[in-house]
């Protein structure tokens, strides 16, 4: 189950490895859950419930992700130490860790560099990538 999330990521990076909520839309989309708006908008649906569980922090994220789950990682652009308009998600895929606390992850970056199986410590600065929220949904099966 959890390479279903993984292929979701390979067949979706391409078309949008220049927009990060474009990418985890495409590859929600694939796994058949709703996930719609900009990156602002997704961490304020992985967050308010609604079938998305909140999870502790990186290690729980990578552990759902590894039992089979669509794990979502963001944070808001107005919650980032520099506020910025946009925020940033990624995908997590599970292990291994970086620093035995940042998943592995998908994600596209608005104007380029987006990265694919990459830990999440690289999706924000030090700064910030220790504030980002993680979420679980069930795939349906």
């Amino acid at each position: 189950m959890p390479h279903r999330v993984r292929d979701a990521c390979d067949a979706s990076f391409a078309a949008h490895e220049n927009d990060c909520s474009g990418f985890a839309k495409a590859v929600a989309t694939e796994l058949d859950v709703p996930l719609a708006g900009l990156a602002n908008d997704i961490v304020d649906t992985i967050t308010g419930g609604n079938g998305w569980e909140l999870l502790k922090d990186g290690v729980a994220a990578a552990e759902a992700a590894e039992a089979g789950n669509l794990v979502i990682g963001g944070l808001r652009g107005s919650e980032q130490a520099h506020p910025v308009e946009h925020g940033h998600v990624i995908v997590v895929v599970g292990r291994p860790l970086a620093h035995g606390k940042y998943p592995s992850a998908y994600w596209g970056r608005l104007g380029g560099g987006g990265k694919t199986n990459t830990t999440a410590n690289f999706a924000w600065n030090t700064a910030d990538r220790d504030r980002v929220f993680y979420a679980r949904h069930d795939i349906p099966r």
